[in-house]
């Protein structure tokens, strides 16, 4: 029986790969309480056009994206540039509740949750800290909602990656491709919809977001937001693997896996990050010059202000004196590396192995 992606289709596959790999509790956790998500999602998303239907004028104009693999700095430069409260972004829980009325309804609950110390879905000791009220990735709509995402594997179900019967599955999703025509097209139709209630709801200012998977179906993007700019960060692959594998063994629910699991997780990953690599080129070409920038890792951690200041130009904005003040502060501290990760070798690779898979990497970008 072939598997069908749609939200349905993925979610029945969700659940075959939860029992072929005998994880009964999280399987029925799921059973119970996704259905009943989306169902009041989808409610009160409708009870929108009915209450709050000036939202639907929004203009969406010269979106930013920033994209780049895992680790290497898109977070940072994300958060960061949020601060300068110029543009329109979005937390994890404007994604978890997209409705402008459910929001409004249980407005009180976010603050509840971090009176009592309970908004963290990630700690920060995990490599990558995920707070409610933080800005965060906007592939997190696309996979709360949609199940159309590479966080599937990545992070819900990460045995669905190596799996014999579902790998194939697995590696399509969230990727442009004939057979996933529609369904992106209707998932980029409702995250259109959720950045029109973000600028409405921000005033008007310009969409910028972080959303790494993205380059995957840029061509989707692209149909979605033809104005569309792209900010490329491109970080070394030897710096890159060994802190994604260290943070995906203790993030959920990668910190579920036995050594045996990890291990075949692991091979399937690395194929993807050289895929997601070879994307990252493939995307540049393309785009017109004028509609995307890349940068370095280096760039963010060795010379901020320059970078800040060509994404100002390049977004064709002017930073506020509040935000330089911000700049200037940040710059005058020495950049300490947070997190102390394992090597290629802890992992069973090598530098020669990685340079040789990356060389188009290295060829360009660190020689």
């Amino acid at each position: 029986m072939r598997n069908s992606n749609t939200t349905l289709g993925v979610f029945i596959v969700c659940l075959k790969v939860l029992w072929r790999h005998k994880r009964y509790l999280y399987l029925f956790t799921f059973l119970l309480f996704f259905p009943l998500y989306i169902f009041i999602n989808r409610l009160f998303l409708f009870l929108d056009y009915l209450v709050v239907p000036e939202f639907e004028d929004t203009k969406i104009q010269n979106p930013i994206f920033i994209i780049g693999f895992n680790r290497s700095g898109t977070t940072f430069f994300h958060k960061f540039l949020f601060q300068s409260r110029q543009f329109t972004s979005s937390t994890a829980w404007d994604m978890i509740a997209p409705s402008i009325l459910l929001r409004k309804l249980i407005a009180f609950f976010p603050a509840l949750l971090s009176e009592i110390r309970f908004d963290r879905i990630e700690k920060k000791d995990k490599g990558h800290e995920v707070k409610l009220t933080e800005v965060e990735e906007d592939e997190m709509l696309f996979f709360l909602h949609k199940l159309d995402s590479k966080w599937i594997t990545n992070n819900l179900i990460p045995w669905m990656q190596y799996d014999v019967q579902f790998k194939r599955f697995s590696h399509n999703l969230g990727r442009d491709n004939s057979e996933n025509a529609e369904r992106n097209l209707n998932s980029f139709s409702f995250y259109r919809e959720f950045c029109k209630r973000q600028i409405f709801l921000q005033k008007n200012k310009p969409i910028l977001s972080k959303a790494n998977p993205f380059v995957f179906r840029l061509d989707s993007l692209m149909k979605t937001f033809p104005d569309a700019k792209i900010v490329f960060i491109v970080r070394d692959p030897l710096e890159t693997i060994p802190s994604y594998f260290s943070m995906q063994e203790k993030m959920k629910y990668g910190n579920m896996m036995t050594k045996q699991e990890l291990k075949f997780y692991r091979e399937e990953t690395y194929k993807e990050i050289i895929d997601w690599y070879k994307e990252t080129e493939v995307a540049q070409g393309k785009l017109e010059s004028k509609n995307f920038v890349v940068f370095t890792y280096q760039d963010l951690t060795e010379n901020l202000e320059k970078t800040i200041k060509q994404f100002f130009i390049f977004s064709n904005q002017k930073m506020t004196k509040e935000f330089k003040k911000i700049l200037k502060k940040t710059i005058s501290k020495k950049y300490v590396k947070k997190h102390q990760n394992k090597t290629v070798s802890d992992f069973g690779l090598s530098d020669k192995k990685i340079r040789r898979d990356f060389d188009f990497v290295y060829d360009k970008y660190f020689n």
